[in-house]
């Protein structure tokens, strides 16, 4: 693919975005930007004819990232983890200095280590994750509110030019969510152990009822339904991002056991006052969150 000469960056609005892979998060992102006044461009190679609907009516579907960077100031990258090194080759070849590109990957460490390299030179990188998601995937599971009230964590460092940052935390901000400024360690360190570490629990919580009493499956309420509602997320993609980050998941998994190691011995002493205090704090930093 021949590189956009830059004369055809003249004709890209600012209020333009472009977005790779439009499953449940990237349709999501289509689907807000529109609702913000953005012009939006989708490209999906997989995907393209669930795009022909109404629901993406207002979006324009390309037929290929020379088309796609055309057009797009900003490019989010919405693949899974494993396809974006090539989907960043390919753009290298592609983009200009006008260009922003950014991802919404859930680990960042390894991608960014990956588009560094290949986009260094060519364009800016701002890598992006919105603390949003769903349980269902497939673009037929996007939708316009997904963002309302998140937190977009951004990761500034690798930005070149001071334009860079603004632009992309005004993106996330028109969506409606609160932009957290972290480094790309401290923020693969936050999503291991407030997301990574939740979604792998969730998986073992229903494997260890499944094995143990299957018929209770059958039989539970909504505490446990609500306990273990991520654990539908798409397995394929929870596998690459618990592999992409498996050091820092590792290490609160291991502080998770000394957690599960002290409740078991309270339990065993019958230990009603302790027992009792972790409760209490449990509820009192439950109670904390955001609604």
């Amino acid at each position: 693919m021949a590189r956009v000469p830059f004369c055809f960056f003249a004709i890209m609005e600012v209020r333009s975005v472009g977005i790779v892979g439009v499953g449940m998060m990237g349709g999501s992102i289509a689907l807000a930007a529109l609702r913000a006044g953005y012009r939006v461009f989708l490209y999906d190679r997989m995907a393209s004819e669930k795009l022909a609907g109404p629901k993406f009516g207002n979006a324009s579907v390309v037929n290929d990232l020379a088309e796609l960077a055309l057009n797009s100031r900003l490019i989010i990258l919405a693949t899974p983890i494993g396809a974006l090194a090539h989907i960043g080759n390919a753009l290298g070849e592609l983009v200009g200095p006008h260009h922003v590109v950014s991802d919404v990957a859930s680990v960042k460490r390894s991608v960014a280590e990956v588009l560094t390299t290949v986009l260094r030179n060519r364009c800016e990188y701002v890598p992006t994750h919105p603390m949003a998601g769903s349980e269902k995937s497939g673009a037929e599971a996007a939708r316009d509110d997904l963002f309302a009230g998140a937190v977009t964590l951004l990761c500034p460092e690798l930005a070149v030019e001071a334009a860079s940052v603004p632009l992309v935390t005004e993106f996330w901000e028109k969506l409606g969510t609160r932009v957290v400024l972290v480094s790309v360690t401290a923020h693969d360190q936050l999503v291991a152990v407030m997301s990574h570490l939740p979604h792998l629990v969730a998986a073992l919580l229903v494997k260890h009822v499944a094995g143990t009493n299957r018929a209770a499956l059958d039989l539970c309420g909504p505490g446990f339904r609500d306990a273990t509602r991520i654990a539908s997320g798409a397995p394929e993609l929870w596998a690459d991002i618990l592999l992409s980050n498996a050091d820092a998941v590792q290490e609160h998994l291991r502080a998770f056991k000394s957690e599960l190691d002290e409740a078991i011995t309270l339990l065993a002493e019958k230990d009603a006052k302790k027992l009792q205090a972790l409760l209490d704090d449990a509820k009192e930093n439950r109670d904390r969150l955001t609604p």
